[in-house]
C-alpha cells in the first residue's frame, strides 16, 4: 500500500527489520496471500449468459459498478447465501468466480481478471521452514492429490485438468509459482517461528506516515535454521497461514516412541523392508481409518509387503470417493468394508482394536539398516492388540507400526509471551546521541547474555515445546474425544500439579462416556483460546480458529491478527484465495 506522504526519518535499531505485514506459513495460503499484497488486484469479467452459476449471485454480480475492484467491494454481501464445501462465505465465493459451476462438472473460464497496481501493494515478507509450497514438499512423491488439478491451481493460474495429480507435481508447481508471479523478494524460506507479541505503545504521539517503525503492532521473532541466527520483524499486521498439520496425533507414549507418524518416513521404511529377503513379506501394522492411513496401507500392499490394519469405520472422505477417479483409496475402503472374512491378499484388518502393549524383540538375523528412521521405529516388535467388542487379546509381530489419526497445528508461536521480556525500543534517527550508541556497545560486547538473548530465548522455548509435547501431549484415536483410561478410578484421583499419569486412550463408541481427567494436554502448541470453542486445542476440522468472516481477522487476538486456510476449516486449497482475499480486502479498506 503506498503511501503518498513525505517518508518519515523513524528507523528502527540494526537487528529489527519492519514490514507492514508479516505472514507465517509459505505454504499455498501464504503464496495466495503474497500474491494478493504484491499489488494484483482482482476484477469481476462480463458474466456469459449462458454460465448456469448462483441466480442470486449473478444478481448481485450485476449491480457492482462497472470498473470497481473487489477489494472495494462488500465482499459479505456478494457472498449472502451460497453453500458449498466451506462453511466461511468469502471463500465460498471467490471459489465461485475462481471455478464457476466447479462442482457441477463444469470447467468453465474464470470470472476474475488480475491487474498489477503498484499503489495497491503492501510492503510484506513470507516466512517459511521450507521452500515455497509448505507441506507438499514433505509428502511422498508419488502419493495422488484428492483434490482434481483444476482445483489446484492458484491465481492467477486458469484451472484446468479433471486428473490427480502427484505431490511431487504439486510441490514443482509451488516453487514456480513464486518465480512466475515474481514474488521471490516478497519470500525468506528456511526460518522456524518462535514468538509473536504486540508491542506495548507509549501512548504518545504517533507518526502521520501509515508506513513508519513507530506505527508497529506486532514483534515477529524466530531463528535461521541453518546458520540459527535469530530475526525480528516489526510490523502493522500479521497473518497465520501456518496449515493445520504440524502435530500429528500420538497415541500413548510407550506407543508412539516405536511408531513413524508421517507418510514420508513410512514410504522410506517400506522400501527398505520390501529390499529385505525373506520367505514370508515383513508385517507392518497401520493405525486409523482415514485418508492418510489408507496411503499408508496401499503403499505397503503395492510395495509386496503384508498389512495388518487396525481401525475404526472407514472416514466418510472415503466413502464419498469415486471408484473411477480414486481406485487406490476405493480398493482400501473395500477391504476395510470386507473385514476380516474379505481374505485379501496381504491385508488383514482389525477393526475396533486398540494397541496395550509393544514390546522390542531381538531379530540379530534380520537387522535393518536406515540412517534417516530411528531404530526403534524400524525392527521387529511383538504387539498386543486388544478387541474392544470382544475383549479378545492378539499377539502379532510387525517390523514397522505407522499411526496415521490426523493432526493438530502448531501455534507455539502465538502463546509465547512468558518468554518476552525484552522491550523493542524505536528511535528516531535525528535524536540518537552517538556518545550512547557508543556506549551502548561498550557493554553489549562485555555481556555475552544479552547479545545472544534472543537467540537464547528462541531455543529455550523450542526446547520447551518439544518436552511438553513428548511427555505431556496424548492424543485420541482417529480424533476421538470420547474416552476412558486404563488407569483404575483414574476421576476420583486428585490431579498434583507436578505429576504425570500415564494413561492409554482408547475409543468406546457404545459404552458411557468418561473423560479421563489425567490427559494433560499441551497449552503452548494447541492453541488453546484461539478456537471457536476457546477451552479446547484449535483443530481444522472440530475447533478451528474463531475469525470474523467478513474480514477473517482472528477475534480471540489483537486487533490487526488474520487467519486462513486449513487453521480456519478451508482444508481443500481450491478455498484457500477467498481467505487471502477477505484480508487483503480489510486491509485496503482499513489503511490507517
Amino acid at each position: 500500500m503506498k503511501d503518498s506522504m513525505k517518508s518519515c526519518q523513524h528507523v528502527v535499531s540494526d537487528d529489527i527489520v519492519y514490514k507492514e505485514v508479516v505472514v507465517i506459513g509459505n505454504g499455498p495460503s501464504g503464496m495466495v496471500t503474497s500474491f494478493m499484497l504484491a499489488g494484483n488486484v482482482p476484477y469481476l469479467k462480463e458474466i456469459p449468459e449462458d454460465l448456469p452459476i448462483d441466480e442470486m449471485l449473478r444478481a448481485r454480480l450485476s449491480n457492482l459498478p462497472r470498473g470497481q475492484s473487489l477489494y472495494d467491494t462488500d465482499l459479505l454481501e456478494l457472498a449472502e447465501g451460497l453453500e458449498g464445501r466451506s462453511q466461511n462465505p468469502i471463500p465460498l465465493l471467490m471459489d465461485n468466480l475462481l471455478r464457476p459451476c466447479a462442482d457441477m462438472g463444469i470447467q468453465a473460464d474464470s470470472l476474475i481478471e488480475w491487474k498489477y497496481d503498484l499503489e495497491k501493494q503492501i510492503d510484506h515478507i513470507v516466512l517459511g521452514r521450507g521452500p515455497p509450497g509448505g507441506a507438499w514438499h514433505t509428502f511422498p512423491p508419488g502419493v495422488r492429490t484428492l483434490s482434481p488439478a483444476a482445483w489446484l491451481s492458484l491465481p492467477p493460474h486458469a484451472a484446468a485438468g479433471a486428473a490427480r495429480l502427484s505431490a511431487r507435481a504439486v510441490a514443482k508447481y509451488c516453487r514456480r509459482y513464486v518465480t512466475a508471479c515474481k514474488l521471490q523478494k516478497f519470500f525468506r524460506s528456511g526460518v522456524t517461528v518462535t514468538s509473536v507479541t504486540r508491542i506495548p505503545q507509549s501512548g504518545g504521539p504517533r507518526c502521520h506516515n501509515t508506513q513508519c517503525p513507530l506505527n508497529a503492532e506486532f514483534c515477529v521473532a524466530g531463528f535461521d535454521t541453518s546458520s540459527c541466527r535469530p530475526f525480528r520483524y516489526v510490523c502493522r499486521r500479521v497473518v497465520v497461514a501456518s496449515g493445520g498439520g504440524d502435530r500429528p496425533n500420538t497415541l500413548a507414549h510407550e506407543v508412539a516412541r516405536h511408531a513413524l507418524h508421517s507418510l514420508a518416513p513410512l514410504e522410506r521404511a517400506v522400501q527398505v523392508l520390501s529390499s529385505h529377503a525373506s520367505p514370508t513379506p515383513p508385517s507392518v501394522l497401520i493405525v486409523g481409518s482415514g485418508v492418510s492411513a489408507a496411503d499408508a496401507v496401499w503403499l505397503s500392499v503395492r510395495a509386496g509387503l503384508h498389512a495388518r490394519h487396525l481401525h475404526r469405520t472407514p472416514a466418510d472422505a472415503l466413502a464419498r470417493l469415486e471408484p473411477q477417479a480414486y481406485p487406490d483409496y476405493c480398493q482400501v475402503y473395500k477391504m476395510m468394508c470386507d473385514g476380516p472374512s474379505g481374505n485379501h491378499p496381504n491385508y488383514t484388518p482389525y477393526p475396533e482394536h486398540t494397541i496395550l502393549e509393544v514390546t522390542p524383540e531381538n531379530d540379530p538375523t534380520h537387522k535393518l539398516n536406515a540412517d534417516d528412521i530411528e531404530d526403534y521405529a524400524l525392527s521387529l516388535k511383538r504387539v498386543k492388540l486388544l478387541n474392544l467388542n470382544t475383549k479378545e487379546v492378539t499377539e502379532i509381530q510387525v517390523y514397522l507400526i505407522g499411526v496415521f489419526i490426523g493432526a493438530k497445528p502448531d501455534l507455539f508461536f502465538l502463546q509465547t509471551n512468558f518468554l518476552d521480556c525484552i522491550d523493542i525500543k524505536i528511535d528516531c534517527a535525528k535524536c540518537i546521541d552517538e556518545s550512547k550508541m557508543t556506549k551502548r556497545k561498550i557493554e553489549e560486547k562485555q555481556c555475552f547474555l544479552k547479545n545472544h538473548w534472543h537467540y537464547i530465548k528462541s531455543m529455550l522455548g523450542q526446547s520447551i515445546q518439544s518436552c511438553k509435547s513428548r511427555y505431556l501431549n496424548y492424543s485420541e484415536i482417529n480424533g476421538n474425544t470420547d474416552t476412558k483410561c486404563v488407569v483404575p478410578a483414574c476421576n476420583k484421583r486428585n490431579n498434583e500439579k507436578n505429576s504425570i499419569d500415564k494413561c492409554q486412550i482408547i475409543p468406546y463408541p457404545n459404552e458411557v462416556k468418561i473423560n479421563c481427567t489425567c490427559d494433560v494436554v499441551n497449552p503452548y502448541s494447541s492453541g488453546l483460546g484461539f478456537g471457536i470453542d476457546p477451552k479446547k486445542a484449535v483443530d481444522g476440522r472440530a475447533n478451528p480458529i474463531a475469525i470474523d468472516r467478513s474480514s477473517h481477522e482472528i477475534l480471540n487476538a489483537p486487533e490487526g491478527m488474520y487467519a486462513l486456510g486449513p487453521l480456519t476449516a478451508d482444508n481443500f486449497v481450491r478455498f484457500i484465495p477467498g481467505g487471502a482475499l477477505a484480508i487483503v480486502s480489510h486491509m485496503h479498506q482499513n489503511k490507517h
